[in-house]
């Protein structure tokens, strides 16, 4: 049998520049989702009348689906490292992957925990608020959401994780044993279950987390990721400008479709049934599947450069991203004298600047200290259990991704 060590038997290498901004693409839009205020209430926008109110309103509601994108593309990219180390070797070696993913995940998401628990007891957080990271800390944290809401702890965002590591549980096993049609039936079987718990859940329980959050309803965008690698079969499609502009636009298109479509849902009485809800999350899905589409030829430019950086920290990013904005937003601005701001333009500007500008450059600043400082030793150690590389050849500093193998 083909060893699985890559010091004795190198298996080749697959890293697409465009991913990693893809990646970005994900992460800036679920940051947004977060750091944007709530519509109606946004001063940012309300001084430039109604019509952009709305469509401010319609471009909010788009935005959670980031998180669709960064599952679809996790599940596109762990299965084509895992097909094509199959292919390269004749298995998957098991223990190899989930040391990778521990040695990717585990430290960064336990320090954010750690972060948290920090926040919770300064806060004075009950011991129910306490408890519940023990959830998130057994990768739990989706279903903690979806059966008992929001935290009053600024980890609330990590749950997102917790829907990865369970991915994870049969991911490798999957790729290892089954058949391209077998892949085939289960990723079927899997769009029918998670269709069928919007079905069952989202009319007879209130609040959007009893599906946005939940597990098997996530799970759709898995299947999505892994059916485009396999209708692609390691192929490349090579798109010209105007076709990649063209299926950017698509994806938007579906985007907005789902998020008024999730919006409208959410906010009828009674709700008009739950098939709203499943056309929203298949839109999500497709949606995503164009844009990675769209960049997986994508080599880079010089002017790309900086956002295939941010893909490469889009992990550490994302785990800091929601600690900032909450930190930041509890800055009585108004106090500071700022109050006196009676411009809306000037006061749409300064709101822009201390909920968008400031948080995202404070989780800039903290992702590059992460990597740096505190990520590159395991990302080191990761590497000696790699059989096919993700990141440049020859770069030793390139940071993997959250999401390779």
């Amino acid at each position: 049998m083909p060893s699985a060590n890559p010091m004795q038997n190198p298996a080749g290498s697959y890293y697409r520049p465009g991913l990693d901004v893809v990646r970005f693409i994900a992460f800036l839009t679920v940051f947004l989702w977060h750091a944007l205020p709530v519509p109606p209430d946004s001063r940012i926008v309300d001084h430039l009348g109604a019509g952009v109110a709305s469509l401010y309103e319609l471009f909010y509601y788009c935005l959670r689906f980031g998180l669709s994108l960064f599952f679809t593309l996790s599940a596109f990219l762990i299965f084509e490292l895992l097909l094509r180390e199959r292919h390269s070797t004749g298995t998957v070696a098991i223990k190899q992957f989930y040391v990778r993913r521990i040695l990717r995940i585990w430290p960064l998401y336990y320090l954010g925990l750690a972060f948290a628990v920090g926040v919770a007891l300064h806060d004075g957080n009950s011991a129910q608020n306490l408890a519940a990271l023990g959830w998130f800390a057994v990768f739990l944290g989706s279903w903690y959401l979806t059966a008992h809401g929001l935290m009053t702890i600024p980890a609330n965002h990590l749950w997102s994780i917790s829907v990865e590591e369970q991915f994870y549980l049969f991911a490798p096993w999957l790729a290892k044993h089954c058949s391209r049609r077998l892949l085939f039936g289960f990723c079927a079987l899997v769009v029918v279950v998670a269709n069928g718990t919007v079905y069952l859940v989202a009319g007879a329980m209130p609040g959007d987390l009893k599906t946005w959050a939940n597990s098997l309803v996530q799970f759709e965008c898995f299947a999505a990721g892994i059916l485009l690698g396999l209708f692609l079969r390691g192929r490349i499609l090579k798109m010209h400008a105007l076709a990649r502009v063209l299926a950017f636009t698509g994806a938007a298109g579906f985007w907005l479709v789902a998020g008024n479509l999730y919006k409208t849902f959410y906010s009828s009485s009674p709700r008009s049934g739950s098939w709203q809800l499943m056309i929203a999350y298949a839109l999500a899905a497709a949606g995503s599947s164009l844009i990675i589409l769209a960049m997986l030829d994508f080599r880079g430019q010089r002017h790309s450069r900086w956002a295939i950086h941010l893909g490469r920290i889009s992990y550490g990013l994302y785990v800091s991203h929601y600690f900032v904005v909450g930190l930041v937003g509890r800055i009585a601005w108004d106090e500071m004298g700022l109050h006196g701001l009676h411009s809306h333009v000037l006061r749409g500007a300064f709101d822009f600047a201390v909920q968008i500008v400031l948080p995202f450059l404070i989780t800039w600043v903290l992702a590059e200290l992460s990597y740096r400082f505190f990520e590159r030793p395991f990302l080191r150690l990761k590497q000696r259990y790699t059989v096919i590389a993700s990141q440049p050849q020859g770069d030793s500093k390139a940071l993997p991704s959250p999401t390779a193998t």
